[in-house]
Protein backbone atom coordinates (compact mmCIF):
# COMPACT_ATOMS: atom_id res chain seq x y z
CA UNK A 1 0.00 0.00 0.00
CA UNK A 2 2.90 1.96 1.08
CA UNK A 3 4.36 1.55 -2.94
CA UNK A 4 1.04 2.31 -4.76
CA UNK A 5 0.68 6.03 -2.55
CA UNK A 6 4.12 6.65 -3.32
CA UNK A 7 4.21 6.03 -6.80
CA UNK A 8 0.81 8.25 -7.10
CA UNK A 9 2.30 10.98 -4.77
CA UNK A 10 5.27 11.04 -7.14
CA UNK A 11 3.52 10.89 -10.25
CA UNK A 12 1.34 13.64 -9.40
CA UNK A 13 4.06 15.98 -8.26
CA UNK A 14 6.03 15.35 -11.32
CA UNK A 15 3.18 16.13 -13.07
CA UNK A 16 2.13 19.12 -11.80
CA UNK A 17 5.94 19.98 -12.18
CA UNK A 18 6.62 18.87 -15.33
CA UNK A 19 3.27 21.19 -16.32
CA UNK A 20 4.82 23.77 -14.44
CA UNK A 21 8.02 24.08 -16.25
CA UNK A 22 6.60 22.97 -19.47
CA UNK A 23 3.80 26.04 -19.05
CA UNK A 24 7.12 28.12 -18.57
CA UNK A 25 9.19 26.44 -21.11
CA UNK A 26 6.27 27.30 -23.71
CA UNK A 27 5.94 31.14 -22.67
CA UNK A 28 9.93 31.68 -22.93
CA UNK A 29 9.78 30.22 -26.09
CA UNK A 30 7.76 32.60 -27.23
CA UNK A 31 9.66 35.25 -25.75
CA UNK A 32 13.18 33.92 -27.86
CA UNK A 33 11.06 33.93 -30.49
CA UNK A 34 9.97 37.28 -30.73
CA UNK A 35 13.24 38.35 -29.44
CA UNK A 36 15.26 36.56 -32.38
CA UNK A 37 13.14 35.20 -34.33
CA UNK A 38 11.90 31.84 -36.14
CA UNK A 39 15.41 31.73 -38.27
CA UNK A 40 17.08 32.60 -34.72
CA UNK A 41 15.22 29.73 -33.02
CA UNK A 42 15.79 27.60 -36.22
CA UNK A 43 19.30 27.78 -35.56
CA UNK A 44 19.46 27.66 -31.83
CA UNK A 45 17.24 24.29 -32.71
CA UNK A 46 20.44 23.32 -34.51
CA UNK A 47 23.23 24.63 -31.93
CA UNK A 48 20.78 22.61 -29.06
CA UNK A 49 20.73 19.07 -31.41
CA UNK A 50 24.43 19.22 -31.24
CA UNK A 51 24.36 19.45 -27.41
CA UNK A 52 21.88 17.44 -26.89
CA UNK A 53 24.02 14.69 -28.40
CA UNK A 54 26.75 15.93 -26.38
CA UNK A 55 24.80 15.72 -23.29
CA UNK A 56 24.11 11.92 -24.14
CA UNK A 57 27.69 11.45 -24.32
CA UNK A 58 28.52 13.31 -21.21
CA UNK A 59 25.28 11.47 -19.10
CA UNK A 60 26.22 7.94 -20.58
CA UNK A 61 23.40 6.18 -19.12
CA UNK A 62 24.39 6.75 -15.82
CA UNK A 63 20.38 7.94 -14.69
CA UNK A 64 19.37 4.54 -15.46
CA UNK A 65 22.42 2.88 -14.34
CA UNK A 66 21.95 5.16 -10.93
CA UNK A 67 18.21 4.19 -10.95
CA UNK A 68 19.07 0.37 -11.44
CA UNK A 69 21.24 -0.04 -9.00
CA UNK A 70 20.16 2.09 -6.42
CA UNK A 71 16.51 0.35 -6.74
CA UNK A 72 17.93 -3.42 -6.60
CA UNK A 73 19.78 -2.17 -3.04
CA UNK A 74 16.90 -0.81 -1.46
CA UNK A 75 14.86 -3.56 -2.95
CA UNK A 76 17.08 -6.57 -1.75
CA UNK A 77 18.63 -4.83 1.21
CA UNK A 78 22.38 -5.94 0.07
CA UNK A 79 24.14 -2.76 -1.12
CA UNK A 80 25.43 0.45 -0.01
CA UNK A 81 23.69 3.47 -1.74
CA UNK A 82 26.48 6.22 -0.60
CA UNK A 83 28.85 3.88 -2.39
CA UNK A 84 26.95 3.70 -5.64
CA UNK A 85 26.16 6.97 -6.22
CA UNK A 86 29.99 8.09 -5.55
CA UNK A 87 30.84 5.67 -8.00
CA UNK A 88 28.23 7.10 -10.14
CA UNK A 89 28.95 10.61 -9.60
CA UNK A 90 32.71 9.71 -10.39
CA UNK A 91 31.31 8.01 -13.68
CA UNK A 92 29.76 10.75 -14.55
CA UNK A 93 32.44 13.71 -14.04
CA UNK A 94 34.75 11.82 -16.01
CA UNK A 95 32.87 11.24 -18.97
CA UNK A 96 31.40 14.89 -18.35
CA UNK A 97 34.39 16.05 -18.63
CA UNK A 98 35.82 14.28 -21.61
CA UNK A 99 32.90 15.23 -23.52
CA UNK A 100 33.20 18.94 -22.39
CA UNK A 101 36.61 19.09 -23.57
CA UNK A 102 35.42 17.40 -26.98
CA UNK A 103 33.27 19.86 -27.59
CA UNK A 104 34.84 22.93 -26.51
CA UNK A 105 37.91 22.18 -28.77
CA UNK A 106 36.06 21.18 -31.88
CA UNK A 107 33.24 23.73 -31.88
CA UNK A 108 34.63 25.78 -34.51
CA UNK A 109 34.49 23.00 -36.72
CA UNK A 110 31.06 21.68 -35.64
CA UNK A 111 29.55 24.69 -36.41
CA UNK A 112 31.70 24.73 -40.32
CA UNK A 113 30.92 21.15 -41.55
CA UNK A 114 27.88 20.37 -39.63
CA UNK A 115 25.85 23.33 -38.73
CA UNK A 116 27.04 24.92 -41.42
CA UNK A 117 26.99 28.55 -40.14
CA UNK A 118 29.88 29.93 -37.73
CA UNK A 119 27.69 31.73 -35.70
CA UNK A 120 27.40 28.69 -33.71
CA UNK A 121 30.28 28.46 -32.27
CA UNK A 122 30.61 31.00 -29.79
CA UNK A 123 27.25 28.71 -28.11
CA UNK A 124 28.78 25.90 -27.95
CA UNK A 125 32.05 26.82 -26.31
CA UNK A 126 29.59 28.33 -23.72
CA UNK A 127 27.36 24.89 -23.54
CA UNK A 128 30.51 23.13 -23.26
CA UNK A 129 31.36 24.57 -19.64
CA UNK A 130 27.57 22.79 -19.10
CA UNK A 131 28.37 19.03 -19.71
CA UNK A 132 29.88 18.27 -16.24
CA UNK A 133 27.17 19.20 -13.89
CA UNK A 134 24.52 18.13 -16.24
CA UNK A 135 26.11 14.59 -16.00
CA UNK A 136 26.35 14.77 -12.22
CA UNK A 137 22.82 16.11 -12.10
CA UNK A 138 21.36 12.53 -14.13
CA UNK A 139 23.38 10.24 -11.64
CA UNK A 140 21.39 12.36 -8.85
CA UNK A 141 18.18 12.37 -11.05
CA UNK A 142 18.63 8.90 -11.12
CA UNK A 143 19.29 8.31 -7.07
CA UNK A 144 16.06 10.27 -5.96
CA UNK A 145 13.93 8.45 -8.79
CA UNK A 146 15.43 4.62 -7.26
CA UNK A 147 14.34 6.65 -3.43
CA UNK A 148 10.97 8.15 -4.95
CA UNK A 149 11.61 11.13 -2.83
CA UNK A 150 11.05 12.80 -6.03
CA UNK A 151 8.75 15.95 -4.58
CA UNK A 152 12.18 18.37 -3.04
CA UNK A 153 14.39 17.42 -6.18
CA UNK A 154 11.12 18.86 -8.61
CA UNK A 155 11.42 21.85 -6.42
CA UNK A 156 15.30 22.31 -7.87
CA UNK A 157 14.20 21.59 -11.57
CA UNK A 158 11.59 24.42 -11.38
CA UNK A 159 14.67 26.66 -9.65
CA UNK A 160 16.47 25.64 -12.33
CA UNK A 161 14.35 26.77 -15.12
CA UNK A 162 13.80 30.09 -13.43
CA UNK A 163 17.28 30.31 -12.78
CA UNK A 164 17.79 29.91 -17.54
CA UNK A 165 15.35 32.17 -17.63
CA UNK A 166 16.77 34.99 -15.79
CA UNK A 167 19.75 34.53 -16.92
CA UNK A 168 18.71 34.32 -20.32
CA UNK A 169 16.87 37.48 -20.17
CA UNK A 170 19.88 39.40 -18.67
CA UNK A 171 22.27 37.75 -21.56
CA UNK A 172 20.03 38.98 -23.94
CA UNK A 173 19.51 42.62 -22.85
CA UNK A 174 23.37 42.33 -22.63
CA UNK A 175 23.49 41.00 -26.22
CA UNK A 176 21.13 42.99 -28.16
CA UNK A 177 22.15 44.80 -30.98
CA UNK A 178 25.31 42.36 -31.14
CA UNK A 179 24.12 40.46 -34.15
CA UNK A 180 22.31 36.73 -34.22
CA UNK A 181 25.94 34.89 -32.69
CA UNK A 182 25.60 36.95 -29.71
CA UNK A 183 22.02 36.43 -29.42
CA UNK A 184 22.01 32.83 -29.33
CA UNK A 185 25.31 32.69 -26.95
CA UNK A 186 23.44 34.54 -24.32
CA UNK A 187 20.81 31.60 -24.79
CA UNK A 188 23.41 29.16 -24.27
CA UNK A 189 25.25 31.14 -21.34
CA UNK A 190 21.44 31.09 -19.32
CA UNK A 191 22.03 27.39 -20.17
CA UNK A 192 25.18 27.04 -18.35
CA UNK A 193 24.57 28.64 -15.49
CA UNK A 194 21.24 27.19 -14.72
CA UNK A 195 22.78 23.93 -14.66
CA UNK A 196 25.46 24.12 -12.54
CA UNK A 197 22.95 25.93 -10.08
CA UNK A 198 21.08 22.68 -10.46
CA UNK A 199 23.91 20.30 -9.62
CA UNK A 200 25.00 22.40 -6.43
CA UNK A 201 21.18 22.31 -5.72
CA UNK A 202 21.29 18.34 -6.12
CA UNK A 203 24.72 17.58 -4.46
CA UNK A 204 23.30 19.62 -1.25
CA UNK A 205 19.96 17.42 -1.65
CA UNK A 206 21.69 14.11 -1.52
CA UNK A 207 23.81 15.61 1.51
CA UNK A 208 20.73 15.60 3.34
CA UNK A 209 18.81 12.58 2.27
CA UNK A 210 21.98 9.96 1.42
CA UNK A 211 21.06 6.53 3.49
CA UNK A 212 24.13 4.31 4.42
CA UNK A 213 23.90 0.39 4.06
CA UNK A 214 26.76 -2.56 4.13
CA UNK A 215 27.03 -4.18 0.80
CA UNK A 216 29.07 -5.57 -1.71
CA UNK A 217 32.61 -3.77 -2.64
CA UNK A 218 32.77 -1.17 -5.43
CA UNK A 219 34.32 -3.61 -8.05
CA UNK A 220 31.31 -5.46 -8.42
CA UNK A 221 28.85 -2.17 -8.83
CA UNK A 222 31.26 -1.06 -11.62
CA UNK A 223 30.76 -3.86 -13.46
CA UNK A 224 26.81 -3.86 -12.66
CA UNK A 225 26.53 -0.15 -13.48
CA UNK A 226 28.79 -1.23 -17.05
CA UNK A 227 25.70 -3.70 -17.73
CA UNK A 228 23.05 -1.57 -17.70
CA UNK A 229 24.54 2.07 -18.41
CA UNK A 230 26.97 0.99 -21.27
CA UNK A 231 24.27 -0.61 -23.41
CA UNK A 232 22.22 2.37 -22.64
CA UNK A 233 25.05 5.11 -23.19
CA UNK A 234 25.57 3.12 -26.46
CA UNK A 235 22.11 3.31 -27.88
CA UNK A 236 21.10 6.61 -26.82
CA UNK A 237 24.56 7.54 -28.37
CA UNK A 238 24.28 6.05 -31.97
CA UNK A 239 20.99 7.89 -31.89
CA UNK A 240 21.61 10.96 -30.92
CA UNK A 241 24.81 11.50 -33.32
CA UNK A 242 22.40 10.06 -35.96
CA UNK A 243 19.63 12.15 -34.40
CA UNK A 244 21.69 15.40 -34.58
CA UNK A 245 22.56 14.31 -38.33
CA UNK A 246 19.24 14.29 -39.49
CA UNK A 247 18.66 17.97 -37.67
CA UNK A 248 21.45 18.98 -39.67
CA UNK A 249 20.66 17.87 -42.55
CA UNK A 250 17.08 19.28 -42.44
CA UNK A 251 17.53 22.83 -43.17
CA UNK A 252 20.20 21.44 -46.21
CA UNK A 253 17.27 19.58 -47.66
CA UNK A 254 15.23 22.24 -47.31
CA UNK A 255 17.62 24.28 -49.08
CA UNK A 256 18.56 21.81 -51.52
CA UNK A 257 14.72 22.30 -52.63
CA UNK A 258 14.80 25.48 -53.42
CA UNK A 259 14.33 27.84 -50.16
CA UNK A 260 16.78 30.40 -48.81
CA UNK A 261 18.94 30.05 -45.86
CA UNK A 262 16.66 32.09 -43.66
CA UNK A 263 13.70 30.59 -44.90
CA UNK A 264 14.53 27.14 -44.51
CA UNK A 265 16.05 28.16 -40.82
CA UNK A 266 12.29 29.78 -40.50
CA UNK A 267 10.56 26.48 -41.54
CA UNK A 268 12.50 24.03 -39.28
CA UNK A 269 12.36 26.53 -36.49
CA UNK A 270 8.49 26.66 -36.41
CA UNK A 271 8.23 23.01 -37.05
CA UNK A 272 11.02 22.39 -34.01
CA UNK A 273 10.60 25.09 -31.75
CA UNK A 274 6.95 26.05 -32.21
CA UNK A 275 4.83 22.87 -33.12
CA UNK A 276 6.21 20.13 -31.21
CA UNK A 277 6.86 21.96 -27.86
CA UNK A 278 3.27 21.87 -28.10
CA UNK A 279 2.22 19.11 -28.99
CA UNK A 280 5.07 17.46 -26.59
CA UNK A 281 3.43 19.89 -23.44
CA UNK A 282 1.01 17.68 -22.31
CA UNK A 283 3.11 14.95 -22.07
CA UNK A 284 4.53 15.89 -18.74
CA UNK A 285 2.43 13.10 -17.02
CA UNK A 286 3.94 10.53 -19.12
CA UNK A 287 6.93 11.70 -18.59
CA UNK A 288 6.90 11.29 -14.79
CA UNK A 289 4.82 8.24 -14.72
CA UNK A 290 7.56 6.72 -17.42
CA UNK A 291 10.24 7.50 -15.09
CA UNK A 292 8.87 6.53 -12.20
CA UNK A 293 8.26 3.08 -13.92
CA UNK A 294 12.11 2.22 -14.16
CA UNK A 295 12.54 1.91 -10.68
CA UNK A 296 9.00 0.47 -10.24
CA UNK A 297 9.64 -2.60 -12.56
CA UNK A 298 12.78 -3.22 -11.74
CA UNK A 299 11.97 -3.69 -8.21
CA UNK A 300 9.48 -6.08 -9.36
CA UNK A 301 11.91 -7.81 -11.45
CA UNK A 302 14.53 -8.20 -8.53
CA UNK A 303 11.48 -9.52 -6.58
CA UNK A 304 10.32 -12.25 -8.99
CA UNK A 305 7.22 -10.61 -8.80
CA UNK A 306 5.58 -11.33 -12.65
CA UNK A 307 1.94 -10.72 -11.93
CA UNK A 308 2.50 -7.00 -10.46
CA UNK A 309 4.61 -6.60 -13.94
CA UNK A 310 2.39 -7.69 -16.22
CA UNK A 311 -1.02 -5.88 -14.34
CA UNK A 312 1.36 -2.45 -14.25
CA UNK A 313 2.10 -2.81 -17.96
CA UNK A 314 -1.24 -3.56 -18.93
CA UNK A 315 -3.05 -1.12 -17.02
CA UNK A 316 -0.11 2.14 -17.61
CA UNK A 317 -0.57 1.18 -21.98
CA UNK A 318 -4.43 1.79 -21.08
CA UNK A 319 -4.54 4.95 -18.91
CA UNK A 320 -1.98 6.13 -21.77
CA UNK A 321 -4.36 5.38 -24.78
CA UNK A 322 -7.33 7.00 -22.87
CA UNK A 323 -4.56 10.17 -22.50
CA UNK A 324 -3.35 10.46 -25.49
CA UNK A 325 -6.33 10.31 -27.66
CA UNK A 326 -8.50 12.44 -25.68
CA UNK A 327 -4.88 14.93 -26.32
CA UNK A 328 -4.70 14.11 -29.77
CA UNK A 329 -8.00 15.23 -30.72
CA UNK A 330 -8.02 18.36 -28.81
CA UNK A 331 -5.12 19.72 -30.72
CA UNK A 332 -6.91 18.52 -33.97
CA UNK A 333 -10.09 20.26 -33.30
CA UNK A 334 -8.06 22.87 -31.90
CA UNK A 335 -4.77 23.65 -33.14
CA UNK A 336 -5.70 26.97 -34.45
CA UNK A 337 -6.86 28.22 -31.53
CA UNK A 338 -4.06 26.33 -29.66
CA UNK A 339 -1.35 28.12 -31.74
CA UNK A 340 -2.83 31.72 -31.82
CA UNK A 341 -3.47 31.77 -27.53
CA UNK A 342 0.07 30.05 -27.40
CA UNK A 343 2.08 32.27 -30.22
CA UNK A 344 -0.21 35.07 -31.09
CA UNK A 345 -0.52 33.38 -34.60
CA UNK A 346 -1.52 30.71 -36.23
CA UNK A 347 1.93 29.68 -37.92
CA UNK A 348 2.43 26.88 -36.23
CA UNK A 349 -1.59 25.66 -36.65
CA UNK A 350 -1.07 23.45 -39.39
CA UNK A 351 2.09 21.85 -38.46
CA UNK A 352 0.15 21.34 -34.67
CA UNK A 353 -2.82 20.13 -36.70
CA UNK A 354 -0.75 17.50 -38.28
CA UNK A 355 1.24 16.22 -36.03
CA UNK A 356 -1.59 15.34 -33.15
CA UNK A 357 -2.88 12.93 -35.46
CA UNK A 358 0.74 11.43 -34.58
CA UNK A 359 0.51 12.16 -30.98
CA UNK A 360 -0.89 9.32 -29.33
CA UNK A 361 1.68 7.01 -31.33
CA UNK A 362 4.26 9.04 -29.57
CA UNK A 363 2.74 9.25 -26.02
CA UNK A 364 2.29 5.50 -26.09
CA UNK A 365 5.93 4.66 -27.03
CA UNK A 366 7.09 7.16 -24.13
CA UNK A 367 5.35 4.69 -21.78
CA UNK A 368 6.65 1.85 -23.49
CA UNK A 369 10.24 2.69 -23.54
CA UNK A 370 9.75 3.51 -19.92
CA UNK A 371 8.23 -0.17 -19.24
CA UNK A 372 11.50 -1.74 -21.23
CA UNK A 373 14.16 -0.19 -19.25
CA UNK A 374 12.30 -1.10 -16.70
CA UNK A 375 12.31 -4.73 -17.32
CA UNK A 376 16.06 -4.88 -18.17
CA UNK A 377 15.62 -4.41 -22.26
CA UNK A 378 17.95 -1.64 -22.87
CA UNK A 379 19.42 -3.61 -25.20
CA UNK A 380 16.34 -3.67 -27.33
CA UNK A 381 15.53 -0.26 -26.79
CA UNK A 382 19.01 0.27 -28.27
CA UNK A 383 18.35 -1.60 -31.63
CA UNK A 384 15.39 0.11 -31.88
CA UNK A 385 16.70 3.76 -31.44
CA UNK A 386 19.80 2.86 -33.95
CA UNK A 387 17.25 1.28 -36.82
CA UNK A 388 14.82 4.25 -36.41
CA UNK A 389 17.46 6.68 -36.29
CA UNK A 390 19.02 5.42 -39.26
CA UNK A 391 16.33 5.18 -41.33
CA UNK A 392 15.64 8.72 -40.32
CA UNK A 393 19.04 10.07 -42.20
CA UNK A 394 18.93 7.84 -45.12
CA UNK A 395 15.11 9.42 -45.70
CA UNK A 396 15.88 13.16 -44.77
CA UNK A 397 18.84 12.83 -46.90
CA UNK A 398 16.81 11.74 -50.22
CA UNK A 399 13.40 12.78 -49.63
CA UNK A 400 13.99 16.62 -48.73
CA UNK A 401 15.74 18.06 -51.42
CA UNK A 402 12.49 16.77 -53.49
CA UNK A 403 9.91 16.83 -51.16
CA UNK A 404 10.83 20.11 -48.62
CA UNK A 405 8.67 19.74 -45.37
CA UNK A 406 6.13 17.67 -47.13
CA UNK A 407 8.90 14.64 -47.05
CA UNK A 408 10.08 15.46 -43.25
CA UNK A 409 6.36 15.45 -42.00
CA UNK A 410 6.22 11.85 -43.66
CA UNK A 411 9.75 10.75 -41.96
CA UNK A 412 8.10 12.20 -38.31
CA UNK A 413 5.17 9.66 -38.88
CA UNK A 414 7.01 6.87 -40.11
CA UNK A 415 9.74 6.66 -37.95
CA UNK A 416 7.73 6.89 -34.66
CA UNK A 417 5.42 4.22 -36.06
CA UNK A 418 8.28 2.00 -36.59
CA UNK A 419 9.62 2.69 -33.44
CA UNK A 420 6.88 2.07 -31.26
CA UNK A 421 6.04 -0.88 -33.34
CA UNK A 422 9.70 -2.29 -32.79
CA UNK A 423 9.63 -1.57 -29.00
CA UNK A 424 5.57 -2.95 -28.11
CA UNK A 425 6.61 -5.98 -29.72
CA UNK A 426 9.81 -6.39 -27.66
CA UNK A 427 6.81 -5.59 -24.94
CA UNK A 428 4.64 -8.16 -25.60
CA UNK A 429 7.87 -11.00 -25.60
CA UNK A 430 8.82 -9.73 -21.93
CA UNK A 431 5.45 -9.10 -20.27
CA UNK A 432 1.99 -10.79 -20.90
CA UNK A 433 -0.23 -8.08 -22.02
CA UNK A 434 -3.90 -8.37 -22.31
CA UNK A 435 -5.30 -5.16 -24.09
CA UNK A 436 -7.71 -5.11 -26.81
CA UNK A 437 -8.18 -3.54 -30.06
CA UNK A 438 -11.69 -2.27 -29.40
CA UNK A 439 -11.65 -1.59 -26.07
CA UNK A 440 -8.77 -0.33 -25.07
CA UNK A 441 -7.98 1.85 -28.38
CA UNK A 442 -11.25 2.22 -30.31
CA UNK A 443 -13.64 3.24 -27.89
CA UNK A 444 -11.08 5.60 -26.13
CA UNK A 445 -10.61 7.47 -29.52
CA UNK A 446 -14.53 7.42 -30.28
CA UNK A 447 -14.81 9.27 -27.02
CA UNK A 448 -12.52 11.61 -27.65
CA UNK A 449 -14.22 12.42 -31.00
CA UNK A 450 -17.66 13.09 -29.36
CA UNK A 451 -16.40 14.75 -26.93
CA UNK A 452 -14.66 17.01 -29.53
CA UNK A 453 -17.28 17.52 -31.53
CA UNK A 454 -19.95 18.70 -29.05
CA UNK A 455 -17.23 21.48 -27.96
CA UNK A 456 -16.38 21.86 -31.65
CA UNK A 457 -20.28 22.93 -31.72
CA UNK A 458 -20.46 25.14 -28.72
CA UNK A 459 -17.13 26.94 -29.73
CA UNK A 460 -18.80 27.60 -32.84
CA UNK A 461 -21.83 29.11 -31.67
CA UNK A 462 -20.96 30.22 -28.28
CA UNK A 463 -17.59 31.30 -27.91
CA UNK A 464 -16.37 31.67 -31.57
CA UNK A 465 -13.00 33.95 -30.79
CA UNK A 466 -10.02 31.91 -28.36
CA UNK A 467 -6.93 34.12 -28.18
CA UNK A 468 -5.84 34.10 -24.77
CA UNK A 469 -4.15 31.57 -22.52
CA UNK A 470 -6.96 31.13 -19.53
CA UNK A 471 -9.53 30.99 -22.56
CA UNK A 472 -7.55 28.12 -23.77
CA UNK A 473 -6.74 26.79 -20.17
CA UNK A 474 -10.60 27.28 -20.02
CA UNK A 475 -11.31 25.28 -23.18
CA UNK A 476 -8.95 22.46 -22.39
CA UNK A 477 -11.35 21.67 -18.56
CA UNK A 478 -14.64 21.94 -21.06
CA UNK A 479 -13.39 19.55 -22.99
CA UNK A 480 -12.10 16.99 -20.10
CA UNK A 481 -15.65 17.71 -18.33
CA UNK A 482 -16.63 16.18 -21.72
CA UNK A 483 -14.30 13.62 -22.26
CA UNK A 484 -14.68 11.91 -18.80
CA UNK A 485 -18.52 10.73 -19.19
CA UNK A 486 -17.68 9.73 -22.75
CA UNK A 487 -15.62 7.02 -21.65
CA UNK A 488 -17.61 6.30 -18.68
CA UNK A 489 -20.20 5.60 -21.17
CA UNK A 490 -18.31 3.38 -23.68
CA UNK A 491 -17.25 1.59 -20.53
CA UNK A 492 -13.92 2.65 -20.98
CA UNK A 493 -13.57 3.74 -17.73
CA UNK A 494 -15.36 2.61 -13.87
CA UNK A 495 -16.08 3.40 -10.73
CA UNK A 496 -13.20 1.17 -9.37
CA UNK A 497 -11.00 2.52 -12.15
CA UNK A 498 -11.89 6.09 -10.94
CA UNK A 499 -10.74 5.19 -7.24
CA UNK A 500 -7.48 3.84 -8.54
CA UNK A 501 -5.83 7.13 -10.35
CA UNK A 502 -2.58 4.87 -10.46
CA UNK A 503 -1.40 1.65 -12.30
CA UNK A 504 0.30 0.63 -8.72
CA UNK A 505 -0.47 -2.62 -7.15
CA UNK A 506 -2.03 -2.90 -4.14
CA UNK A 507 -2.12 -6.24 -3.55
Amino acid sequence: MRNSKLLILNTTVLTLSGFLMRTIAVSFNVYLTNRIGAAGIGLFQLIMSVYALAVTFASAGIRLGATRLVTDSLCKKEASTEKIVKLCIKYSLFTGCVIAGALFILSGLISEKWIMDKRAEYSLKILALSLPPVAVSAALNGYFTARKTLVKYSVVQLIEQLCRIGATVFGLAAAAGNGLSALCGAIAAGTTVSEVISCILSCTLYACDKKEKNGFTERGLLKRLMHISVPDAVGSGMRSVLLTVEHLLIPVGFRKSGQKTEEALSTYGTVHGMALPVILYPAAVLTALSGLLVPELSGFLALGQKEKINRVSNECLKLTAMFAFGTGVFMFFFADKTALAVYGDTESAFYIKLLSVLLPVMYLDTVTDGLLKGLDQQLASMRYNIIDSGLCVALVYFLLPRFAVKGYIFILFLSEIINFALSFNRLTKTAELRLNLFSDLVKPLLAALGAGSVLNLIMYFVFPDISSKLALAMLTVLFVTLYFPCLYILGCINKNDVRQLSPAIKR
